[in-house]
C-alpha cells in the first residue's frame, strides 16, 4: 500500500505496517483502562461530588481521542527511497516531511520492544550530522527494517566518501 501527501506530489511512499495501529491501540489502553476504572470507582463512591466524575469522564474522552488519532496516523506514515535521500512523511492534521540525505547519515538504529516483537515490527531511527534532520520510521516489518538498515548504512558510507 502507498501513502500520498500534498507535501510531495507524485511521490508514492511505502506505508508502514498496519499492525503498528494495533501496537498504538494497545499502548493507548495502558492509559484508558486505569482512567476508566477510576471513573467507575469515583461514580460509586462520590455521587454527591459531581465534578470528580465529570473531570474523569473528560479525561477518558481525551485519552480515547488521542489514541484514536495516533492509531489513524499509522495510515499516513510512510517512506520513499531515492538515489540520494530517504524521505519520511507522517501526520494527519499537521503533516511533516523529513528528507534525510544518505551522505549525512551517521547512525542507523533498528529497535523493537516486546509489543513490536509480538507483531514482527521494528522502529528505524536515523541520526545525521544535523540534529534537526534526524528521522524515525516506526512500525516497519522486521525483515524490511533489517534490509533498510543495511541499505542505508551502505549508502551512507558510500555517499559520505564523496564529502
Amino acid at each position: 500500500m502507498t501513502v500520498r501527501t500534498p507535501l510531495a506530489p507524485g511521490v508514492n511512499f511505502v506505508r508502514i505496517s498496519t499492525d503498528h495501529a494495533k501496537v498504538r491501540a494497545i499502548l493507548g489502553l495502558v492509559w484508558i483502562v486505569p482512567i476508566a476504572v477510576v471513573l467507575v470507582v469515583s461514580l460509586v463512591l462520590w455521587t454527591d461530588l459531581i465534578w470528580i466524575p465529570i473531570g474523569l469522564a473528560a479525561l477518558l474522552a481525551l485519552a480515547i481521542t488521542i489514541t484514536a488519532v495516533k492509531v489513524r496516523a499509522v495510515y499516513y506514515t510512510g517512506y520513499h527511497e531515492t538515489d540520494e535521500e530517504l524521505i519520511v512523511c507522517r501526520g494527519i492534521m499537521f503533516r511533516q516531511l523529513d528528507v534525510v540525505p544518505y551522505g549525512r547519515m551517521q547512525e542507523v538504529k533498528v529497535e523493537d520492544g516486546p509489543l513490536q516483537r509480538r507483531y514482527g515490527l521494528a522502529t528505524i531511527t536515523m541520526e545525521t550530522a544535523s540534529t534537526s534532520a534526524d528521522a524515525e520510521i516506526p512500525g516497519v516489518p522486521r525483515d524490511e527494517a533489517d534490509r533498510l538498515r543495511r541499505r542505508l548504512t551502505e549508502l551512507g558510507t558510500t555517499k559520505m566518501e564523496g564529502l
